[in-house]
């Protein structure tokens, strides 16, 4: 790349530049040097340079071939950083000529201002041009959408980053222009319009596509009807005069007014009443915009563009392409008064989105995006797992990362929408919801945790860099088995591979495997944890659980230790915080113990730490752990921790002196009882569980991926 970056315009006409000048002066601004390529046929102001290239908008013309070769050369010497190229022609010329300037990492972007292929498109145009825009975005790095229709359809059906932006931006102060009432009138007079009659405008040039020749047809019965009724057709002419033949010869030369091209459509728009669009096909039109801008009613076709921003009873009218007598039904009750609506409400709210300067700031983010960052996780509740995909989330730099939380959609909805974290939602956790998933947002790193999660992952590497991160350790991950081998067979499809501890990465399955490997411990916000405890709850507790109610955490073992424990002391109290499917066995062995009194079922909180507090001690009975998070919080909150045997556990702090099987942890109770002592554990000091130094290892990670990607 060179070192003065630059970036190139391109549009098979110089005419089209005029919808590029925003994004022109921006780059200029912000030190770029921007060169322009047209066919040439008139100046292009506000760039460095302006390259003439042979485009012809027919795909059958053999000069295109010529213009490929031309913009190549242009293209291979100047090594641009950015590509943004406009209309059909221009950008398969484009996008052909910058195939190798992609692979050397110039960004390759095209604005679509309304495909033409549409709903109700002829035949011929669906065989011709989409099967062109279809090869074409695999050579697209963006694929800019200026209307809902072709945002949807591109989303689904093409294989790039397909973004909406609504429009090219208007700079609506312009249109923030006041005429005094002698004003207005003077202006109809020039025009030969009197200050009672009923003035239509409908901006466009005169050709095809907008329809006018309809119009004049549907006008003839009512303007003969309304003779006060006038109609500005304001534009160039490319009909050949077809639409001023057709006004003569139904005798319409005192109702419709052909201005030609105009500079002051502002002044225009402020002496009519009604603005109309009679479109075929639109992208997005610039000219309901500015009717809109100044709180003028439309009544528009309905084709895409069109009801994308007309709403009917909101801000003016859609009726069907080729409805004459519902068209000419509406425009009379506007003419006699009988339509009141106040559109400066609706308006003002739409209209905002499609200003220059917000524009401009949603295009920043095709031309510098953000890397996109999928965390895909098998459970819908909030538990450990969860959490640290939560806190990482989070913590990811918002400015150069775009980061969504993906489940199966249940308990942990609610979780997200408090933490304020975006969640994309799976009807089930299955290979076509989460493919569906993918392709919609498109991701450039899957981060992938726990085994499932990262093994219907690995299926997507050639859409996404995925990262698998282990939070568990279980019992076959350190040995050969058919789970150990599934999982071994996805290892070559991941980037990485991050484990929660030293333990899991001592596992067996992974001892070939160290350049994957990075070891990241969970990280803790000791301040944030502190205060959530702080929240009130008037109930002590000896010992608490915190963990899901599933077989791997071991539940029932927890309740025949405090049903040991209560042999001696009959008054002691615990609290089980969480849920799972073993929910109902919990409460049954509870009532075979009789320790309803002693063991109190709180099920999912979302904030366990004011019961941890109000605790002694925790108690550990899972089979094993992955990092054992609760028991860092429990040690932070001056909680005793006493835990199975379990090597992560162990390897969180000094010593194991409360560490071992079950018996041995009821007599760390009782004892902890009888003598009113604590015993506490001592953090390692080798550990830092800050979230500024794990977040440094994985940020380092995505920044890696995210610029390969």
């Amino acid at each position: 790349m060179s070192t003065t970056r630059k970036v190139l315009f391109t549009s098979h006409t110089a005419n089209f530049s005029k919808f590029n000048q925003p994004f022109m002066h921006w780059f200029k601004a912000h030190g770029y040097e921007v060169h322009y390529a047209s066919a040439g046929e008139e100046r292009v102001l506000g760039c460095d340079k302006h390259y003439t290239v042979p485009f012809e908008r027919s795909p059958l013309k053999i000069d295109n071939l010529r213009a490929i070769r031309r913009l190549k050369k242009i293209i291979d010497s100047e090594n641009y950083d950015i590509i943004h190229t406009h209309t059909p022609m221009g950008s398969v010329v484009t996008r052909l000529a910058a195939i190798k300037a992609r692979k050397n990492g110039t960004r390759v972007i095209y604005t679509a201002h309304g495909f033409h292929f549409y709903k109700g498109a002829s035949l011929i145009n669906w065989l011709v041009y989409y099967p062109i825009e279809k090869i074409m975005s695999r050579y697209t790095d963006a694929l800019v959408t200026i209307n809902e229709e072709d945002y949807d359809r591109s989303r689904r059906k093409f294989k790039t980053d397909v973004r909406y932006i609504p429009g090219t931006g208007v700079d609506f102060d312009k249109f923030n222009i006041s005429l005094s009432i002698d004003e207005k009138n003077e202006l109809r007079k020039s025009l030969g319009l009197s200050p009672d009659d009923f003035v239509m405008i409908y901006t466009a040039d005169l050709r095809a596509a907008k329809n006018q020749l309809w119009l004049i047809k549907s006008l003839n019965k009512l303007a003969k009807q309304h003779p006060d009724i006038h109609l500005l057709l304001v534009g160039k002419d490319s009909l050949g005069g077809k639409c001023q033949k057709l006004t003569r010869e139904l005798g319409l030369e005192n109702n419709i007014h052909f201005l030609g091209y105009r500079n002051d459509i502002a002044k225009l728009l402020q002496i009519s009443n009604l603005a109309i669009s009679t479109s075929v096909r639109e992208g997005l039109p610039v000219n309901i915009m500015e009717a809109m801008s100044i709180n003028l009613p439309v009544v528009a076709t309905n084709c895409r563009g069109n009801r994308d921003l007309i709403e009917t009873g909101k801000n003016g009218h859609i009726i069907q392409i080729g409805d004459s007598a519902a068209l000419a039904s509406i425009i009379e009750e506007y003419v006699n008064g009988k339509i009141d609506i106040d559109v400066s409400r609706y308006n003002s709210e739409k209209i905002n989105k499609y200003k220059s300067e917000n524009v401009i700031e949603a295009m920043k983010d095709v031309y510098y995006p953000k890397t996109r960052i999928l965390h895909l996780l098998s459970s819908d509740k909030l538990s450990g797992a969860e959490n640290v995909a939560c806190e990482l989330i989070k913590h990811t730099n918002s400015d150069n990362y775009e980061v969504v939380y993906c489940s199966p959609d249940g308990q942990i909805s609610e979780s997200l929408k408090t933490k304020n974290i975006s969640y994309l939602s799976l009807k089930s956790f299955s290979f076509f919801e989460i493919k569906k998933a993918i392709n919609n947002y498109r991701p450039d790193i899957i981060h992938a945790h726990d085994f499932k999660a990262s093994m219907i992952a690995s299926l997507f590497n050639k859409k996404a860099r995925i990262i698998s991160q282990i939070h568990q350790n279980p019992d076959w991950l350190h040995y050969v088995s058919v789970r150990s081998v599934l999982y071994h067979s996805c290892v070559n499809r991941f980037e990485k591979i991050a484990v929660v501890s030293k333990s899991i990465a001592n596992a067996s399955i992974f001892r070939r495997l160290r350049n994957k490997l990075v070891l990241v411990y969970n990280f803790v916000d000791s301040n944030e944890i502190i205060a959530k405890s702080e929240k009130m709850i008037t109930k002590k507790y000896d010992v608490v659980f915190c963990g899901r109610l599933e077989n791997v955490k071991n539940p029932l073992e927890f309740i025949r230790i405090i049903s040991q424990v209560k042999q001696k002391h009959e008054t002691i109290r615990a609290v089980m915080i969480g849920d799972g499917s073993l929910m109902n066995q919990c409460k049954t062995m509870i009532n075979e113990l009789e320790l309803e009194k002693n063991i109190e079922l709180v099920g999912f909180v979302d904030n366990p730490y004011p019961y941890m507090k109000n605790s002694k001690s925790l108690v550990i009975t899972s089979k094993n752990e992955g990092f054992g998070l609760v028991a860092v919080e429990a040690s932070l909150l001056g909680l005793s921790v006493f835990s199975y045997d379990i090597p992560s556990v162990k390897e969180l702090f000094v010593g194991d002196h409360n560490i071992g099987d079950g018996q041995f942890i009821v007599k760390l109770i009782t004892k902890m009882l009888n003598d009113s002592v604590t015993m506490k554990n001592v953090l390692s000091s080798d550990l830092t569980f800050t979230a500024e130094s794990r977040i440094a290892i994985i940020g380092e990670l995505y920044k890696k991926l995210g610029e390969n990607k």
